[in-house]
């Protein structure tokens, strides 16, 4: 608590100092604004205007010839929000930096080289920050991965060969360039770069929500795509009543997921009771069965377990979505 004593300037004007370190915080300067409200009980609320704050745009990173440590530190940069980075060979082979420079590429959505040497590659982001919109990056996981659940029963039910599973599951790395390019923003927003109004939302708590649900939905497309790789390796060689405990169980989820992506698309924060007890009931009840039957046949439990998480990860969703209703009442009734 700060105690202040007021000050009276030509005798119309009531003046207070802000608490120092409560402005260092909000890192203000001479000349910023703050917002001041009247709140009911008459009490004041002092707020920061939001702005943008600078960052810098650019970063230099030396590769190490460790292809994972470099992948994983300059997927990093890519995701704190540089737009620009100077990837420099240090003491790797030339052939090394370029199919490190490739796969960063193909990894991620809007870098491009833009300037290249001898000894170092100038990769820059030329696809801006809203490019694609967050909202619709959601939607476009949510369909990739009803597709790929339909899929993957499709390819069960006509005992589909090694080719056609590890297709369904090559369409993760789609998923993760998406998710790459949406936690970006999504970062530039938590550090303040951008506001949330610029990507749709009116508050910080909106956004964190969104960000689950796509993380949510990204771990979701793992476990479908995980499923696919481990029934590639099986190569059609699955227990008969497995494979229909697991199409069945498939099925549900399908139908479960499409509902979620429909709840989600809606806004409306509309009741979603009946999808709780039908399609939700469903999927635990196809769950079990195949929990049962995969018990006497331990070399399947891959499954059931990728199966189990994807339900998981999509009741997440539901109660996030749920969470978004609640968010947008009480930003409404504070608007009004």
């Amino acid at each position: 608590m700060f105690k202040r004593r007021i000050q009276v300037m030509s005798g119309s004007t009531y003046m207070v100092s802000l608490p120092k370190d409560w402005a260092r915080l909000h890192n203000l300067k001479q000349h910023d604004e703050v917002v001041i409200e009247i709140l009911p009980d008459l009490s004041l609320k002092v707020s920061p205007v939001q702005s943008r704050r600078s960052f810098e745009k650019s970063y230099t990173f030396y590769l190490s010839g460790l292809r994972a440590y470099d992948m994983i530190q300059l997927v990093s940069a890519y995701l704190a929000g540089y737009d620009e980075v100077k990837i420099n060979c240090g003491r790797c082979s030339a052939d090394y930096a370029r199919s490190v420079v490739r796969e960063l590429i193909n990894k991620t959505i809007g870098l491009e080289i833009v300037e290249t040497s001898q000894f170092e590659y100038v990769v820059k982001n030329v696809a801006g920050d809203f490019s694609i919109g967050v909202d619709e990056i959601i939607l476009r996981v949510f369909r990739i991965l009803r597709m790929m659940l339909q899929d993957l029963s499709n390819a069960l039910a006509k005992e589909a060969g090694r080719d056609v599973y590890l297709e369904i599951a090559e369409r993760d790395s789609l998923v993760d360039k998406l998710t790459l390019y949406g936690l970006r923003v999504f970062n530039k927003v938590f550090m303040g770069e951008i506001l949330p109004k610029d990507v749709g939302f009116k508050s910080f708590a909106e956004v964190n929500v969104y960000y689950n649900i796509l993380r949510n939905l990204e771990r979701t497309v793992d476990h479908v795509a995980f499923l696919a790789r481990d029934l590639s390796d099986l190569d059609g060689r699955l227990d008969e009543r497995v494979r229909e405990a697991t199409l069945n169980h498939i099925n549900t989820l399908a139908d479960f997921c499409d509902k979620v992506m429909n709840l989600y698309a809606s806004k409306s924060g509309r009741d979603f009771s009946s999808l709780l007890n039908v399609e939700y009931e469903n999927v635990k009840k196809a769950e079990e069965t195949n929990r049962r039957m995969i018990a006497s046949n331990p070399n399947y439990f891959f499954i059931y377990d990728n199966l189990y998480r994807v339900r998981g990860y999509l009741l997440d969703i539901v109660e996030l979505v749920s969470d978004i209703k609640y968010l947008t009442q009480r930003l409404q009734f504070e608007e009004s």
